[in-house]
């Protein structure tokens, strides 16, 4: 977790274009298309082991990937790309009575942890809209859709390093443990300045 959080502070510190933020995203679209059948094969896996622990029906069901679904994930990244750059955008300007002009300018807030569970949607839309804002996130999903998850972080990795940007601006952590939830939120925070965010499985 150390290393995670170290790996992240540095890449928050790399400053990525508007140009570079919407390719690296129309690429991982492209990558996630490119690679649906490797994805519902993943996330068999997290099926069959839900199965196995008892998970009910609904929640088995927002697990669930297919076809539509992953057009679905696709559709939300090209609208994001597609967003406007929120950084870097003037909030607020005024002028001094001593002639000094001074503007508010938003600026990236740095690293976030994203905590959730049941939705692997939640792995493609979070990465996709931080790195849009200029942030660098971790993200910690349940152990029911790690195999889901994992896969869906893997190609967002692969499309930054295709456009040479840092690939710790997206970190899954791959584990099942539950106490790396409570370093995640004792623990990083100030160490780090990683703020936080949680989905849970009653999230609608």
């Amino acid at each position: 977790m150390n290393l995670i959080g170290i790996k992240a502070r540095k890449a928050s510190e790399y400053k990525v274009t508007t140009k570079v933020k919407n390719k690296v995203l129309n690429d991982y679209a492209k990558l996630i298309k490119n690679e649906k059948k490797f994805i519902v094969n993943q996330n068999s896996k997290d099926i069959n082991y839900a199965r196995k622990r008892g998970l009910k029906e609904n929640l088995i069901k927002r697990l669930h990937l297919n076809e539509n679904k992953l057009n679905g994930i696709i559709s939300s990244i090209l609208k994001i790309a597609k967003l406007r750059d929120p950084i870097n955008n003037t909030l607020e300007k005024w002028k001094r009575p001593n002639g000094l002009n001074i503007k508010r300018v938003s600026i990236p807030i740095g690293v976030i942890g994203v905590i959730y569970e049941s939705r692997p949607n939640v792995t493609s839309d979070v990465a996709s809209l931080c790195f849009k804002s200029g942030n660098v996130v971790i993200l910690k999903g349940g152990s029911e859709a790690i195999n889901s998850n994992k896969a869906l972080a893997k190609l967002f990795r692969k499309a930054l390093k295709k456009n040479k940007v840092d690939e710790n601006f997206i970190q899954f952590i791959d584990s099942k443990q539950r106490k790396l939830v409570d370093i995640m939120l004792s623990k990083m925070k100030k160490k780090y300045r990683c703020h936080h965010t949680s989905w849970w499985k009653n999230f609608s």
